[in-house]
């Protein structure tokens, strides 16, 4: 029977949409581009014309009509202009939904690798960063503080008394979704790095304007409606005034106070890279507009809104000011036509004094502002996250009771839903201890990275992939990937001793201190580097000292069946559980099942046999 084609991808489908609108758009910006170019050549022409021959009723009338069409055409532009950059974004964001829906991690730029740190070895190991990582699943956060925010959410956990109230907030934004992509869209228009964005802070909180700018304000005021009223008599009436005196002395008023002003403001218009921050106001706008039912979004939202002093503006008008004040400035980039601008009218101080103002008011606040925002953006992050995962559960996390993990179900995010295996899985209670077996590639360090993995997810406010998930909140002890270290004299079988040393310390410190939260440490194939002997010796020692603890608990996978014998030691302490195969022809099959016992087969010879080894 013929199978119905393949449906492409709802998020591929919209992209293409947007692209195609983007084209459009464009086209229509390089005709109103024509339009505007001739209509301001006629107008130039014929001006000049009206001016020279003393024909302003004639020539003046058709440069008047140019102007009015450049005006026009200038209008026009404007919205195609502010459109095209914009729909480019959506397109990227839905280009971006369906690459992390085909796990193709390739097509995602930010892989938060630059939030791995040596001293949580654990980040990497359990893929919360890198490429093909949780960051990149959950991803959809572009500003600085949201991406931060995002690291932290997923490597330290957010507090657990934030947890249920975060759940409820990103449920309520997951079938938002319209609201969503265009709340990332315009977060991907912003464009800021984290170092500009920290300068930019501080100039905003801690920079005043030079102290003479208060006075020297009132300049403007004085002496360009009479340089303007000395040049019209002059040059229209054929009235004989000084007209030179106000144009020289406000030239002079430029020359001595540029170069102070210049130090002041000058790097927020003469750094590219500053000028697609002022584009926040629109995500300030989205969020301000929107009603939300959800109490936390709604707090957030009014405390985005709040003002306070006598300026009143919410922080969405705010930054619009802040945006038409530094595009006027940004003029001083093109220092001729900042030149006339100075001459003519003072422009500088003008729109100075309007940044000062503006800092003053609003400098202080923005931190804060900034900080609501990242915060509505990793919430809207895990809105998207839950919204393409529906299957996913709500964990409850808690800070102590029993069992300390419980789930159905549970599954790696990481892996293709086509192929990924569900295990139920429950640890009882702290100071327990669940030994792995099985034979080689059957399952066994997945699962490790599955349980730690959905635990990181249900510490950072999302949904878990499991039916159901309770667990309580745990930090991360991991010896998963270790390798050896040339570069600092470290062989493996040293690199993995140091690494148990921390596991055991750790463990040890959660166990002294009750304030701390417990451990959940994860060891796959303990002290591979050394003979079996010594390696069975040593499992038990360490395996042996994991169990004093009272609260942490933790899985170990093994080969080495005689550390079995601490199950028949500790039987109320210690568990086993297995993952098997089965050979059919020459291959082999693995259905990666969570089993009761000790695991009674083992591969490694079939391995080599598939592989043409004599054995």
């Amino acid at each position: 029977m013929p199978t119905a084609p393949r449906l492409p991808d709802p998020h591929r489908r919209q992209a293409a949409r947007y692209a195609r609108r983007r084209a459009e758009v464009e086209r229509q910006i390089s005709i109103i581009a024509v339009v505007r170019l001739i209509s301001f050549l006629i107008a130039a022409a014929f001006g000049f014309a009206a001016f020279y021959d003393r024909m302003p009723w004639t020539y003046g009338a058709v440069a008047l009509v140019g102007l009015l069409i450049f005006a026009g055409a200038v209008w026009l532009h404007r919205r195609p202009y502010a459109l095209a950059p914009r729909l480019e974004a959506l397109e990227k964001v839905h280009r971006l939904a369906a690459a992390r829906r085909a796990g193709e991690w390739g097509e995602i730029e930010d892989d938060g690798a630059a939030f791995l740190d040596a001293e949580q070895p654990h980040l990497g190991e359990l893929q919360v960063f890198g490429k093909g990582s949780l960051y990149q699943l959950i991803g959809r956060v572009h500003m600085p503080k949201a991406r931060r925010a995002l690291a932290e959410a997923l490597g330290q956990g957010v507090p657990l008394s934030e947890i249920p109230a975060r759940q409820a907030a990103a449920e309520a934004l997951a079938p938002l979704g319209a609201f969503r992509h265009r709340f990332e869209a315009e977060s991907m228009s912003v464009g800021i790095d984290e170092a500009l964005l920290e300068r930019f802070l501080t100039w905003a909180e801690s920079s005043p304007a030079p102290k003479w700018l208060s006075t020297a304000r009132w300049l403007p005021w004085i002496t360009v409606p009479a340089t303007w009223i000395c040049l019209t008599l002059s040059l229209s009436f054929d009235v004989s005034v000084p007209w030179q005196i106000p144009v020289v002395l406000q030239a002079l008023v430029y020359g001595l106070t540029t170069f102070s002003l210049g130090k002041w403001y000058g790097e927020l218009v003469e750094r590219e890279r500053y000028q697609p921050f002022v584009a926040l106001g629109r995500l300030f706008q989205l969020v301000e507009r929107r009603r939300f039912s959800d109490p936390l979004l709604s707090k957030l939202q009014q405390d985005l809104a709040a003002h306070g002093g006598r300026d009143r503006a919410g922080a969405a008008q705010a930054v619009r000011r802040l945006e038409a004040t530094i595009g006027s400035l940004a003029s001083r980039q093109n220092a001729l036509m900042f030149f006339v601008f100075n001459v003519l009218g003072l422009w500088e101080i003008i729109y100075a004094h309007r940044l000062e103002r503006w800092r003053a008011a609003h400098g202080a606040r923005l931190r804060g502002r900034l900080d609501i925002l990242a915060e509505f953006e990793v919430l809207a992050a895990m809105g998207g996250f839950a919204w393409d995962h529906p299957g996913y559960c709500r964990p409850e996390v808690r800070a102590e009771g029993l069992p300390v993990f419980s789930a159905e179900a549970l599954g790696h995010p990481l892996i293709s839903a086509k192929v990924r295996r569900h295990n139920d899985f429950t640890l009882r209670s702290g100071g327990r201890l669940v030994l792995i077996t099985g034979s080689n590639m059957s399952g066994k360090s997945s699962f490790l990275r599955t349980v730690a993995v959905n635990a990181l997810l249900a510490r950072a406010g999302a949904v878990c992939c499991a039916d159901r998930l309770e667990v309580v909140s745990p930090a991360m002890s991991t010896s998963i990937q270790v390798t050896d270290a040339p570069e600092l004299g470290l062989s493996l079988f040293y690199a993995e001793v140091k690494r148990i040393k921390r596991i055991l310390d750790e463990v040890k410190g959660a166990e002294s201190d009750p304030n701390l939260p417990p451990r959940l440490y994860l060891v796959d194939e303990m002290l591979r580097g050394t003979n079996s002997k010594e390696r069975n010796l040593a499992t038990l020692a360490v395996a042996r000292s994991l169990l004093a603890a009272t609260r942490s608990y933790g899985l170990i996978t093994t080969h080495d069946l005689s550390l079995v014998q601490l199950a028949e030691q500790f039987p109320d302490r210690v568990e086993v559980y297995h993952f098997t195969d089965r050979v059919e022809g020459r291959a082999l099959q693995f259905d990666y099942k969570l089993r009761e016992g000790v695991s009674t087969t083992t591969n490694a010879l079939d391995l080599l046999r598939a592989e043409g080894i004599d054995v």
